[in-house]
């Protein structure tokens, strides 16, 4: 079952970084099921907000993403509906968002470090707002 979290979000320009990654590492967690693997267009959104620069670090980018879905998947499929299989889930999850939000947080730290923020692009925080955003 796929779980959509709402929050408000009109405070949004307003938020931390923490904040924003992990509203963005909790929606892309709700997206990923037993059945379903991550869309092209989702994949490429997570592996925009953690790296836009060379290939290279698109392709490490592309591995942590799927690394990190087939943990979450291989957990969710394993789900008989027990008691323990629930709780197995709930902390699968809830690694996975915590993993998210830590690849998110990167993201804002390497555009930083690369300067690539505000100059030669979007400043990273913008790009999470506008991902949360979309995906609402």
């Amino acid at each position: 079952m796929n779980h959509v979290p709402s929050r408000p979000t009109a405070q949004a320009s307003e938020t931390t970084d923490e904040e924003l990654a992990q509203l963005a590492a909790e929606m892309a967690t709700s997206w990923v099921s037993a059945g379903t693997p991550l869309s092209q267009n989702q994949g490429w959104d997570l592996v925009g907000l953690q790296y836009a620069g060379s290939a290279q670090g698109e392709m490490h980018a592309w591995r942590r993403v799927g690394a990190w879905e087939q943990h979450l998947v291989q957990v969710l499929a394993a789900d008989d509906d027990s008691e323990e299989a629930r709780g197995r889930v709930a902390v699968a999850r809830s690694e996975a968002v915590s993993q998210m939000r830590d690849m998110l947080l990167s993201g804002i730290r390497s555009a930083e470090q690369l300067n690539r923020t505000w100059v030669n692009s979007i400043d990273p925080r913008a790009e999470l707002r506008a991902f949360i955003s979309r995906s609402q």
